[in-house]
């Protein structure tokens, strides 16, 4: 049974003091003043209002690919998705995928369906939520493209269908990373298209291989900055202002690819942080370019 005091169903209650270094990818982040895995949408829900009810912030943590809690940890709840799956083939090639999905085994799926689009997707880490969210793509393509519609869950409870025109999406962004928002995506509806599963297969192969090519092994969060709108890379601005080998602590810049930290520690935000800043200092200084963060920052 649950707790009918709290509205919580059993096992719902979030556990205190948890640590997030062990749910990130850049091994980052003091402690969760209560953190929460919720199962379902209606766990999520119920736990979204025992948060609220008791005025504390809430984040939501999908694969911690490309997040950076600090050494001091969220004093808050933090609900990680990652327990929310399931997928679907819809009608015309489509599918339905829940937010906790991987994104790259997603990829990998629907190549194997002979379902064509998100090849580029492969090997590239995190969630659909946190993809949807941040716009996640490549060169070859991005969320955005293919997103027909997202269902998210409002601050009020509800669960609505959005389609993806209403949500404001950019280079990496879009309306949903804007906190006043409130609501937290739950599944993506994906249109796709029909072709011949060993082409698919073939194309989400050659762009692992040619990923794994480019990024450094160790843990780390891919890509710190973004691309500026014209120019040069953020990785080319990085490298000529000398950034690569730059280190504090046990956060180094990658010596393969300038936009990249490699993490040789672990519970120390300190020195990531830390060191996002001197890399953007010595951008700024060298070439009058503020970069932006394609990493969130919680506070």
């Amino acid at each position: 049974m649950g707790d009918p005091e709290s509205g919580l169903g059993k096992n719902e209650h979030p556990i205190r003091n948890v640590p997030l270094w062990q749910r990130t990818s850049l091994r980052v982040g003091g402690p969760a003043a209560y953190f929460a895995e919720p199962s379902s949408v209606n766990a999520l829900r119920r736990q979204l209002v025992w948060g609220h009810r008791r005025g504390i912030p809430v984040a939501i943590l999908g694969g911690g690919t490309n997040v950076i809690f600090p050494d001091a940890g969220y004093d808050g709840l933090v609900l990680h998705t990652g327990a929310l799956r399931g997928r679907s083939v819809e009608e015309y090639g489509s599918v339905r995928v829940a937010a906790g999905e991987r994104l790259a085994a997603i990829a990998w799926w629907a190549a194997g369906q002979g379902l064509a689009g998100l090849e580029w997707a492969a090997g590239i880490p995190g969630t659909i939520g946190g993809a949807v969210t941040m716009n996640a793509g490549t060169r070859d393509g991005e969320m955005a493209e293919r997103l027909v519609a997202v269902d998210w869950l409002r601050v009020d409870g509800r669960v609505e269908s959005v389609p993806a025109a209403a949500l404001g999406f950019g280079y990496r962004t879009s309306s949903l990373q804007d906190e006043t928002n409130g609501a937290i995506v739950v599944a993506a509806t994906i249109a796709l298209d029909r072709d011949d599963p060993d082409r698919c297969i073939a194309r989400a192969r050659s762009t692992i291989e040619e990923r794994l090519g480019k990024l450094p092994l160790g843990a780390s969060a891919g890509s710190i900055f973004r691309n500026p709108p014209s120019g040069p890379t953020a990785g080319q601005l990085l490298d000529h202002a000398g950034c690569k080998g730059l280190r504090v602590g046990e956060a180094v810049v990658s010596s393969q690819h300038a936009n990249v930290i490699v993490n040789e520690g672990y519970d120390n935000g300190g020195d990531v942080i830390e060191l996002i800043e001197q890399m953007k200092q010595r951008v700024n200084e060298r070439h009058g370019v503020e970069l932006t963060r394609e990493v969130v920052v919680f506070s």
